[in-house]
């Protein structure tokens, strides 16, 4: 009898089986989508690819020109050339490398003869030409002052080797300058020299340093004696004793000052000048055999090969003191120095131009392209203006120029760098050895 029941049992489930099977399936209720409420759904499906993150821009057929102007064939002749030189060799390598995001740079030159009235005339013509100026080069002092006001308010940048005080902060903002304003420099070094003046005072000097301003009577010449410098000066304990110029010129006498420097008990001379200007200091002091009685100094442009070529012997460079904002063509280890050397070798440049105007300027044309491509890139190529170029190198800082030939800062209204080191002729041409490394400069920008 289990056994039958067993048997009813498993044909009922059987056949319920069986029923199930052949019955009709009911078609199950989907689960809603869930959608997220930020994103919107669309109501087509997109038929076109989404585009894909711009790269750089093609600029290929474009040009854009840098415009520079300065003594050719006046007084500054010699020292400006190399300048313009190395600008027009960095242009013409850069365009060799495919230029600015395919644009071609155009540098175009005007002879100002050392003139402020040509470099005004000058800035004229080529805003004449050009409803969109981004970028000029100036090289003196003298034009910079002249110009700053009007570079503002045309908002054009102004990348200068002039390093004027007056010319950066005076009724400007839109010149910045590719070393320390002059009185930062003057600074620096009376700073330095005051901190160790035991290891460098002459022999049988005071215990105080006594310093005699010896220079050009121009803007340049005399860019290093503002009142802020004599107020840091003074704060310092170092008394300017003498103020003496001497001519513009590489047969100037410059007995008379010296000897004027002597009698009031100097015993350091600065000169802010270049060249002959520091080579006829040099050359007086030792035809008066009264070298060993002054510690030498001059601005950053002293300390270079072109003043080699006005000393009446290569030894009477030796002992001199400058700032070095930038390095220097002996630091061949650093690819900047190594890409100028290039190019001077590759346009067969003259050794007298293998100096610091030539590689500065390398470094200043690669300021102005890594600004100009900083601006693309923020506003676009069709956006481009001076405008642009400016707040460019503002974003920028600091930054540095050429692998670091040139540390550049202007941040904070900052137009000039505040990093140099300090360095003294030991030897011959190209001599030029560190004595304090890269230190920040005392800030004496005008207070208005």
């Amino acid at each position: 009898m289990r056994k039958y029941m067993s048997y009813l049992l498993s044909v009922t489930v059987l056949i319920s089986l069986v029923l199930a099977a052949c019955a009709p399936q009911a078609t199950p209720t989907p689960e809603p989508t869930k959608v997220p409420t930020a994103t919107p759904v669309p109501t087509e499906a997109p038929t076109a690819t989404p585009e894909p993150t711009k790269g750089p821009p093609d600029l290929t057929g474009e040009t854009i020109t840098i415009y520079h102007f300065g003594d050719l064939s006046g007084p500054y002749a010699a020292i400006t050339a190399p300048l313009i030189h190395g600008a027009e060799d960095a242009v013409k390598a850069i365009n060799e490398a495919g230029g600015l995001y395919g644009a071609t740079l155009d540098i175009k030159f005007a002879d100002t003869a050392g003139s402020i009235d040509e470099a005004v005339a000058a800035y004229d013509r080529f805003t004449g030409e050009d409803d969109n100026p981004l970028v000029m080069i100036t090289y003196g002092s003298g034009e910079v002052e002249a110009l700053a006001q009007r570079f503002a308010t045309d908002k054009i940048v102004n990348i200068s080797a002039g390093l004027s005080a007056r010319g950066f902060y005076i009724d400007s903002g839109y010149t910045f300058g590719l070393g320390p304003i002059y009185p930062d420099q003057i600074g620096a070094v009376m700073a330095f020299l005051k901190e160790d003046w035991a290891t460098y005072k002459p022999a049988g000097a005071e215990d105080d340093i006594k310093l005699a301003h010896l220079s050009w009577p121009t803007a340049f010449g005399q860019g290093s004696l503002t009142e802020e410098s004599r107020a840091y000066l003074a704060d310092l304990g170092i008394e300017v004793v003498a103020e003496e110029t001497y001519d513009l010129s590489p047969t100037a006498d410059t007995t008379t000052a010296i000897l004027n420097a002597q009698a009031a008990g100097a015993n350091v001379i600065w000169t802010n000048t270049l060249a002959f200007g520091v080579s006829v200091v040099l050359n007086d002091l030792h035809a008066l055999g009264l070298r060993d009685q002054f510690v030498v100094a001059s601005d950053n442009w002293g300390m270079d090969l072109a003043t080699y070529a006005f000393l009446a012997e290569p030894a009477f460079g030796v002992g001199l003191i400058s700032p070095f904002p930038y390095l220097w063509w002996t630091d061949t280890d650093n690819p900047g120095v190594q890409y100028a050397q290039q190019l001077f070798v590759a346009n067969e440049r003259p050794a007298a131009e293998h100096n610091v105007g030539y590689l500065l300027l390398i470094a200043g044309v690669d300021m102005a392209m890594k600004a100009m491509e900083h601006a693309i890139g923020t506003v676009g190529y069709e956006n481009l203006t001076g405008e642009a170029v400016h707040d460019a190198l503002v974003a920028m800082s600091p930054f540095e120029a050429l692998d670091g030939v040139v540390r550049a800062d202007y941040s904070a209204g900052s137009r000039s760098p505040h990093m140099t080191q300090i360095r003294m002729i030991q030897g011959g041409p190209d001599a030029f050895v560190v004595l304090q490394d890269w230190t920040e400069t005392p800030d004496l920008r005008p207070s208005e």
